[in-house]
């Protein structure tokens, strides 16, 4: 029993070195390309939220609230935005298990599994990070408008829509690297 613990442990604590080393990446990639491009003036993908999307179901809820909130915060900061991103992020870091729960079959992933389309399927896969993504930012564009017309939903749709297929992508080329 306490083998067991003191290995899970172990395991744990090597993903959350591996996500605290991936944040700056993605946050560089956010910010440097990815908010530089705008899809017909207002669609815009947010890569970075396949951190959140991947870190494995049994993840500390500490750890998942302070990530969550840090990748936000950092988003924020070098978007000039005044905690919207921290805001959604912190969100979807705390419906992701009652998500989880809802789009993943019971008994595919172990604890310290990470959620990919290899571990969880294609359709799982889409179905688990649309919902993720659509809630953030469905989130983000309402406390950045402060409004909610045609517009805004058809942004919000667009940006997940782009979003997801940005994720998608990255998820099949990270898959065929392992």
């Amino acid at each position: 029993m306490k083998k067991n613990y003191w290995k899970n442990l172990s395991e744990m604590s090597s993903i959350y070195k591996k996500y605290i080393l991936l944040l700056p990446l993605y946050v560089i990639i956010q910010i440097m390309i990815l908010n530089q491009i705008l899809f017909f003036s207002y669609v815009n993908p947010y890569l970075y939220l396949i951190l959140i999307i991947t870190l494995p179901i049994k993840t500390s809820s500490i750890f998942l609230f302070l990530y969550s909130f840090m990748l936000g915060f950092c988003i924020d900061i070098f978007s000039i935005s005044i905690g919207y991103h921290s805001s959604a992020c912190i969100l979807i870091a705390f419906l992701k298990n009652t998500i989880h729960k809802i789009t993943i079959p019971n008994n595919i992933l172990s604890n310290e599994d990470e959620i990919s389309i290899k571990k969880i399927g294609n359709q799982a896969y889409i179905i688990f990070s649309f919902i993720i993504i659509l809630l953030h930012h469905t989130c983000l564009f309402l406390l950045e408008h402060f409004d909610i017309n045609f517009k805004i939903i058809f942004k919000i749709l667009l940006s997940s829509i782009a979003s997801l297929i940005i994720i998608y992508i990255t998820q099949l080329i990270l898959q065929t690297k392992k």
